[in-house]
């Protein structure tokens, strides 16, 4: 694995999908092996069920939350 992208996150449920898109496509321009770890700090809206839903569809996505 050539990179490890760490994103801790904080009700950010609008902001991910684009963000996830963006790394997705920069990593895979530059024939990158990488994965992303999303780290949900206890978001109030649905930040986690979209990283969730993310590391479901998407190999490269790891979903972590803490309380």
């Amino acid at each position: 694995m050539d990179i490890s992208i760490i994103i801790p996150l904080y009700n950010e449920a609008e902001s991910l999908s684009e963000l996830h898109a963006w790394i997705t496509r920069v990593m895979q321009q530059n024939g990158f092996s990488y994965e992303i770890i999303f780290i949900d700090d206890g978001s109030n809206d649905d930040s986690w069920k979209i990283i969730e839903a993310m590391s479901h569809y998407d190999e490269h996505v790891k979903a972590i939350k803490f309380r």
